[in-house]
């Protein structure tokens, strides 16, 4: 077997690089608007397109390719622009979508940006499906015993993968058993180099990955 590194993708927060965390707002009275982002789940697609209109550009927020949100929050996806969507067409991403989303501001300049550069919200779901499970090994947080499974159902409740063995390696999805959005070395490369911001990278400590290969 092959070990695999990956990185956790995470969200500036430094008043340097994007002024103010989160950069945007939740439109008012959103929760009474009908498919809101209530409807994104980690495990599965909404059946409609969600509404995602209308996020406040905060004031002392700074533009970046990557925009933080406390609503909805990573566990669900992130809001990305056309440049990081051009990015990761040319790589492997695992069981996602991309929806349109709308961002208001009372700055022109801002408005012009936004034209030409749109913004989209991009949602990830579960992928325990590229887990062999035949050849992980999980632990029992409550008896401490390591253990092993044919899938998912026969593992306890409350178990933990200590080291995962895919069937296929995406370069960028969410992490089996975690909420992380991880990345492969090839992708988080590419990333820095085109110098996408609003992000940063650490690396995935949460189990350990391998592949038959």
């Amino acid at each position: 077997m092959r070990k695999i590194v990956y990185y956790t993708m995470k969200l500036s927060t430094e008043s340097e690089i994007v002024g103010t965390w989160p950069q945007l707002d939740v439109p008012k009275n959103y929760f009474k608007v009908a498919n809101n982002f209530e409807i994104l789940q980690f495990r599965e697609f909404p059946s409609v397109e969600p509404n995602l209109d209308n996020f406040i550009f905060k004031r002392a927020a700074k533009l970046t390719d990557i925009l933080s949100s406390y609503l909805p929050a990573t566990s669900i996806g992130i809001f990305v622009n056309q440049k990081f969507k051009d990015l990761i067409a040319n790589f492997y991403v695992k069981n996602f979508r991309f929806y349109n989303c709308s961002i208001i501001t009372a700055d022109k300049d801002f408005t012009k940006k936004l034209a030409e550069n749109p913004y989209f919200f991009l949602h990830l779901i579960y992928v325990n499906e590229i887990v062999d499970f035949s050849l992980s090994v999980f632990k029992d947080l409550k008896t401490s015993e390591i253990i092993t499974g044919n899938n998912e159902n026969q593992l306890p409740m409350f178990s933990s993968p200590k080291k995962l063995v895919l069937k296929e390696t995406p370069d960028l999805f969410r992490s089996p058993f975690d909420v992380d959005l991880l990345v492969s070395q090839s992708l988080k490369k590419a990333i820095e180099e085109a110098n996408i911001s609003g992000v940063w990278f650490e690396e995935f400590t949460g189990n350990e990955f391998y592949t038959e290969e």
